[in-house]
């Protein structure tokens, strides 16, 4: 009797066929079922990683933006007072009639002591945005 089962019932035998095909049926449905989810998890890591980098980007561009925009008020600021000092040095050369070529000599001694200090504190906030805006880049 070796072939039979020990009990020998072939409904019994049958039984357990359908129920190992019920059980291997179940077992394919969890790994096509397992696969689907790894293949959108790696789409999901795929979208992560391209938003992660175009944040970056964004980030830097918006950084980049600020400082010109800090810049562009600098430049407004200065303009502003330049005028302002245009007009008060026009005044006090109109009412300063008798001492002219003294408040002149002393007007060009203050330009030629602050124009080079003006230069070199623009060199220096273009010097500073460059690095900065290199961090940037290199951040992403």
């Amino acid at each position: 009797m070796a072939g039979h089962p020990p009990n020998g019932d072939p409904q019994a035998i049958g039984k357990l066929r359908n129920d190992l095909d019920g059980a291997i049926g179940v077992m394919r449905d969890n790994m096509r079922t397992m696969a689907e989810r790894d293949a959108q998890l790696h789409d999901l890591e795929g979208k992560s990683n391209t938003l992660n980098v175009a944040s970056g980007t964004f980030s830097a561009h918006a950084s980049r933006l600020r400082r010109e925009q800090e810049w562009q008020r600098c430049k407004t600021r200065l303009a502003i007072v330049g005028v302002f000092g245009l007009i008060i040095w026009l005044l006090i050369l109109w009412f300063a009639a008798g001492h002219r070529m003294t408040f002149l000599g002393i007007s060009l001694g203050i330009a030629v002591i602050a124009a080079p200090l003006a230069w070199v504190c623009v060199r220096r906030w273009r010097r500073l945005e460059e690095q900065e805006g290199f961090r940037d880049v290199d951040s992403i």
